[in-house]
Parts: C-alpha cells; sequence; structure tokens
C-alpha cells in the first residue's frame, strides 16, 4: 500500500500595520480641535475656572482614542458581532428620545443617561453604517456581479427606518443617514436600472417635501397672522413633525437667494433667525484669509455654539486658508484613502465596512464646513473630530477605530502597492462574498 503524504504549504508570515495616512488624518485633526476649541470656548467659565471646557474636551478625545486603538487592533470580522447591538441600541435610543429627550436649539435630540448627554442622531449614523456593511455584503449574488435583488429590499429598509427616526431630531442627519446608505448601495453594485430608478425616487421626494414646505406655514407667516390664543391652539393641533418641517422652511428660505443682499439684512438674534450665520461670515473675513492667529477670534465671543457647530469658521478667522485647507484635505485624506483600500480588500464586507465609516466622517464633515461658509442653509452638525461634544467625538472614534482595522488585517502595504490579504480563514462563511468593487 502506497502512502501519500501530503504538507501544507507554511502560511506567509504578514506584518500586521494599520494605514498611517489614516493616523497622520486623525492626528492633525485631534490637535487642532485642542487649539481651536479651547480658544473658542476660552470666554465659556465653569466653576471659576476658564480651564474645564477644555479639560472635559481632552478628556473625550482621550476616551475616543482608547475606543480607536482598542477597535484598531481587535480583527474587524468582530463587529458583526458588535452590529446588532450598535444598530438596536441606536433605534431604541433614538425612538425613545422624542418621547423621554430633552430640548436643544427647538428640537428633542438628546437623552441623558447618567448625566452624560447621548445624542441619538450619532449612533444611529454609526449602526446605519455598520447595518448596512452587513447585509449588503451578506446578499451579494454568488456570481460576483453585484447585490441580490433580496438585498436591495433590505438595505432600503434599513435606510428608511433609520431617515424615519432621525427625521424629527433633524433634517440634516436625517440626509446624512441617507445620503451614506444611497452611496453604499451604489457601492455594493446595484443593476444600472435601480440607480436609475433611485434617482427619480429621489427627485419624486424632493419635489413632495419642496410642496410640504409650500403647505406648511412658517413660523413668522403664522405669527403675523394669528393672535397669540390661536397659535397656541394652532401649535397644540400641529404635530411635532410639522412644527420641525416650519423650521426647515424658514431655514431654507432664508439660505436662499433674495432680492435683499444678505450683508444688507438685519442681524436677528434667536432660534431660527439669521445670527448665527452672520457672525460666522464675520469671523471668516475677520481673518482675511491669513488668520489672525489662535487665541485672538474676534467672533467667538458673539457665534453661539462656535466651539461645536461652527468651529470650521473660527478655524478660517484663527489660521486663515492655509488651516482650513488642511482640516479640508485630512477629511479629503480619509476618504480617498478608504476608496484606496477598499478596491483592495478581497471580500465584499471588508470593503463595505471601511467604506461606509469613511462615509459617516467625510460626509457629515463636508456638511459642516459648508454650513459655515454659507454654502448649505443653517443646521447643527458637528466636525468630526473638532467640535466640543462628547457623543460625536465617541462615535466617530469607533468609526475610524473599524477603519484602522480594516486597513490593519484586510490589505498589506508594501513599497510599491497595497496588497490584498487572504483572510477568508478569518472571515465566517456569511461574510466571505468577493469584493465587487475589486474589479473597478
Amino acid at each position: 500500500m502506497e502512502h501519500i503524504i501530503t504538507s501544507k504549504v507554511p502560511k506567509k508570515k504578514i506584518k500586521y500595520t494599520s494605514d498611517w495616512t489614516l493616523w497622520a488624518c486623525y492626528i492633525v485633526l485631534c490637535t487642532v480641535s485642542i487649539i481651536e476649541v479651547f480658544s473658542a470656548s476660552s470666554l465659556e467659565l465653569k466653576n471659576g475656572s476658564v480651564y474645564l471646557p477644555i479639560t472635559s474636551h481632552v478628556q473625550w478625545l482621550v476616551i475616543g482614542f482608547v475606543f480607536m486603538f482598542g477597535l484598531e487592533h481587535l480583527h474587524y470580522k468582530w463587529t458583526k458581532v458588535m452590529m446588532p447591538f450598535v444598530a438596536l441600541g441606536a433605534i431604541v435610543l433614538a425612538a425613545l428620545t422624542p418621547f423621554i429627550g430633552t430640548s436643544v436649539n427647538g428640537a428633542i435630540r438628546s437623552i441623558d443617561i447618567m448625566g452624560v448627554s447621548v445624542q441619538a442622531a450619532e449612533p444611529c449614523k454609526l449602526g446605519n453604517a455598520m447595518a448596512l456593511a452587513y447585509f449588503l455584503s451578506r446578499f451579494q449574488n454568488p456570481d460576483g456581479s453585484g447585490l441580490s435583488s433580496k438585498g436591495v429590499w433590505i438595505g432600503l429598509g434599513i435606510i428608511v427606518l433609520f431617515v424615519g427616526l432621525l427625521i424629527t431630531q433633524g433634517g440634516s442627519n436625517a440626509l446624512l443617514v441617507l445620503l451614506v446608505g444611497g452611496t453604499m448601495m451604489i457601492l455594493s453594485v446595484l443593476p444600472r436600472k435601480l440607480i436609475i430608478g433611485g434617482l427619480i425616487t429621489l427627485v419624486a421626494v424632493i419635489g413632495i417635501a419642496v410642496a410640504v414646505f409650500s403647505y406648511v406655514p412658517s413660523e413668522k407667516e403664522t405669527a403675523s397672522t394669528t393672535t397669540t390664543t390661536e397659535v397656541v391652539k394652532t401649535n397644540k393641533r400641529t404635530s411635532k413633525y410639522l412644527s420641525r418641517f416650519s423650521t426647515w422652511k424658514n431655514r431654507i428660505k432664508d439660505w436662499l437667494p433674495g432680492s435683499v443682499p444678505e450683508y444688507e439684512k438685519p442681524t436677528t438674534y434667536g432660534l431660527n433667525n439669521n445670527s448665527q450665520k452672520h457672525h460666522a461670515y464675520m469671523a471668516i473675513a475677520n481673518g482675511r484669509g491669513i488668520g489672525v492667529i489662535p487665541g485672538n477670534s474676534r467672533e467667538c465671543s458673539r457665534l453661539q455654539l462656535a466651539f461645536s457647530d461652527y468651529i470650521y469658521a473660527i478655524i478660517l478667522e484663527e489660521m486663515g486658508l492655509f488651516g482650513g485647507t488642511i482640516v479640508l484635505l485630512c477629511y479629503l485624506g480619509i476618504i480617498i484613502r478608504a476608496c484606496m483600500i477598499s478596491k483592495k480588500c478581497k471580500s465584499a464586507y471588508a470593503s463595505l465596512l471601511i467604506m461606509g465609516m469613511a462615509l459617516v466622517i467625510s460626509y457629515q464633515a463636508f456638511y459642516h464646513m459648508c454650513i459655515s461658509v454659507g454654502v448649505l442653509p443653517v443646521s447643527g452638525q458637528p466636525l468630526p473630530f473638532i467640535s466640543k461634544g462628547g457623543t460625536s467625538i465617541a462615535i466617530m472614534s469607533i468609526a475610524m477605530g473599524i477603519m484602522l482595522s480594516v486597513s490593519r488585517y484586510a490589505v498589506e502595504r508594501t513599497d510599491s502597492e497595497i496588497k490584498p490579504i487572504d483572510d477568508d480563514d478569518e472571515l465566517p462563511d456569511d461574510l466571505k462574498a468577493v469584493n465587487p468593487a475589486a474589479g473597478f
């Protein structure tokens, strides 16, 4: 009897390293954050100390770093286990917020948990991207041709669920979830007819929204045509959804060009007025493109939420176009590097996961910057890793940690290129679908 001796070829030893470009972008953004948040909140005293606000912010950056560093060294396959807890937790939080949450700038956006104000929208952004990455990769066609019909419907259902939960807590949050979800659907390789159909549907939805905005009276219009008693009765009859539509209408109407130039309009203070926009413009103009050096901001004392919703305007005032461009390039670097790594990943899950996290970070950053310079209507969106706010820093750090994990365990870098790592042995069977983006 012949004995056939087989020997296994030893696996090539891989030196797992995270992507240095992502690390560099993160370090630059955190450094700018410490400098600019301290400058923007220098007039905010807590318990008689000017340092307490920045101390609290640095503590959140440290907590975020711990989350990011831990996830970086955890194989991204474990995000499959994390996903149900993150997504379901975000859904419960968003569902409870309208009933037990606290009002922030006219909208109920957060819940106090053990003394910490948790913004419901931030976990929803992360949960939406994690759930889509799993299900869009889970239901890829076996022949590698892209997303199956079942995957399309599941993906749409996830997006509609999270958009519906966030629609009353800020239209910009719902829009960001929609943009991230739609982009991830396209990246999972949809048939061309579905992409065209989706664009037609989007146009129809925008048309319906415009019609609704035209129908719902704004707060100013209501106040000018009714008595105080009638306003109270109207507000009781009007649902909280329509009241948010009224706010959006005011902001969009104020953003659209009119017969009076913006610089000739008087600065009015209060909710839904133009003071934030005007003082943001003044901050940018005061910087004169060269900056007035950190610590010398004139508008941080006048601009509401200068350390969070309008921190980019303060960056342009103090660091000039150079500092503003560096910050912009960091977010562009995150999304571009994610695209490069995504294309080289062997599995669809790794590809969609890193792109989902990058989209959550970069879309929100671009949205914030566009608001600060007047390209988009006023809305409250923190600048990832820079704006003051515990929930945002924690969620964005988790997203960056997942990106670094994919860059560490799904690809390896050589002197000349990025190469995929054969990680089939590491991934569970339902995550082994081939990356459809690899052929782009």
